[in-house]
């Protein structure tokens, strides 16, 4: 079965070759990769350019964007322009094992309504005594609706090795049925797109974990399927954009998707952790603040109709799905995560 793999790029050249290598170097066999370049100045469009006239094991095409889509029209525009039965997406700085096209196949096709795939997420920098570290065992949605990578940061002490249903997977790195994604396209609320453009990057993909789970899709997590991850410290992420970007979408994620009653009772814990979050960017970057302000503002009306077509198709109840994979929010993981990140002293992750 053909499977195209959708690489985003958006200068990140020092990360490109890497990634490009794992990809031909995959062993399934009727494999396509295409990469969708933002705009990228840093020499990343004459890497590419000189990649595809290389030899290579498996079709590489690359798409020069106008300009930075941002990873959800990035990957909108690479599934216009491909029509395999099973893509995988991936960020730039991701570097798969050989088999794991392959292994998550095998596990996609495994049941019908499999429409997701999340792999078992190590990352590139190991922890001091040269463990590998858990990036990401799939995504956990939590009372206080902030949502986790299952093991994230945790030495990988094989806590993580059975495979089964997870609310969702990480956009690092993931494997989705054509089929679901065009199920659970916007048709109305905004025509034609898989993932959600007024997004742009951060939370898109909960906000399709959140979709598929509605429209009756189940994700599964895979742990014999592995990459390595190359998280970013806190440093070099934390811009104003980035920052505006996650502080906004993860309220417009919860406008468009949540259980209104559920939500309602998780409020304090909605409020507390927004409000911390909040008071913590007005010390470090102050800039986000207004700015997320102004998305959330501008977004609301778009993720409330989001949210009107949503429901009228929904297969299963937003209360349903809520009581089915929502588990207990940990406040002091939480705290003690944001000091090792904003302190520069998270496992595995690069200085």
């Amino acid at each position: 079965m053909r499977v195209a793999v959708i690489v985003v790029s958006w200068n990140t050249v020092e990360l490109l070759g890497a990634c490009l290598r794992a990809y031909d170097a995959q062993h399934h066999p009727d494999l396509e990769v295409v990469v969708i370049d933002n705009a990228s100045d840093d020499g990343s469009a004459e890497l590419l350019d000189r990649a595809c006239s290389e030899d290579r094991r498996h079709a590489l095409r690359v798409v020069h964007a106008g300009s930075n889509r941002g990873f959800a029209g990035a990957v909108n525009d690479a599934l216009r322009v491909v029509d395999a039965p099973v893509v995988v997406l991936s960020n730039v700085d991701v570097v798969p094992a050989p088999d794991l096209v392959s292994t998550a196949l095998a596990t996609l096709l495994a049941d019908d309504r499999r429409g997701t795939v999340a792999p078992k997420l190590l990352r590139t920098v190991r922890a001091p005594g040269g463990q590998d570290v858990i990036d990401s065992a799939g995504h956990e949605l939590t009372t206080a609706r902030l949502v986790r990578n299952r093991g994230e940061g945790e030495i990988d002490q094989g806590d993580y090795d059975q495979p089964g249903p997870v609310f969702g997977a990480s956009g690092a790195l993931v494997m989705h049925r054509r089929a679901m994604l065009e199920d659970i396209a916007w048709r109305d609320a905004a025509p034609g797109q898989i993932l959600t453009e007024d997004l742009f990057a951060f939370f898109e993909d909960v906000e399709l974990d959140w979709r598929a789970r509605l429209l009756g899709w189940e994700a599964w997590y895979e742990p014999r399927a592995v990459a390595r991850h190359q998280r970013g410290g806190a440093g070099p992420r934390r811009t104003p954009q980035v920052e505006a970007l996650n502080w906004a979408n993860r309220l417009l994620v919860i406008t468009t998707c949540d259980h209104r009653p559920a939500l309602l009772r998780a409020a304090p814990l909605v409020l507390a952790t927004t409000l911390l979050k909040s008071g913590e960017l007005v010390l470090t970057v102050p800039r986000a603040v207004p700015a997320g302000l102004g998305r959330l503002v501008r977004g609301l009306p778009a993720a409330n109709r989001r949210r009107g077509e949503l429901l009228a198709r929904a297969t299963d109840t937003p209360a349903r799905v809520v009581r089915r994979w929502v588990v207990a929010f940990r406040a002091g993981r939480w705290v003690s995560g944001w000091w090792r990140r904003v302190t520069g002293r998270a496992v595995g992750v690069e200085r």
